[in-house]
Formats: structure tokens, sequence, C-alpha cells
């Protein structure tokens, strides 16, 4: 069994990122002509309307009266 004697070798290391290859654009957030919280309310606003239209849509679905019981 050998037994290292030097102990105190730094080692370093290195990482290398990849972005799918292309470098990130910086955004400078006080130049933007919307609120950054803008983007993400109109996403749940838009979420909540196609819910409820695949609600409606499926009730009104269910209340077919061409349906043998």
């Amino acid at each position: 069994m050998d037994v290292m004697e030097n102990s105190t070798s730094t080692f370093y290391y290195e990482w290398e990122y990849y972005y799918d290859y292309l470098t990130p654009v910086i955004v400078d957030e006080s130049k933007l002509k919307i609120n950054k919280y803008s983007v993400v309310i109109i996403f749940w606003i838009v979420l909540a309307a196609f819910v409820g239209l695949i609600f409606l849509s499926l009730s009104l679905m269910s209340r077919s009266e061409n349906l043998p019981r």
C-alpha cells in the first residue's frame, strides 16, 4: 500500500459551460419596454383561460342530448 507523503499539492479544476454553442445575450433589465413580471402574469391569464375553455367544452359535450342512455 503506497502512502502519499506530499499531500500539500494543490489541484485546480476547470469547467467549460456550453449554452448550446451560443453565447447568451446580456439583457439590461432597465431598458426593457415592458415590466419583467408582465410576461408571467400574461402566461397565467392565458393558462387560466385555456383551462376554462377546456372545462366549458367538456361540460357542453357532456350535456349532449344525442348520446344513448
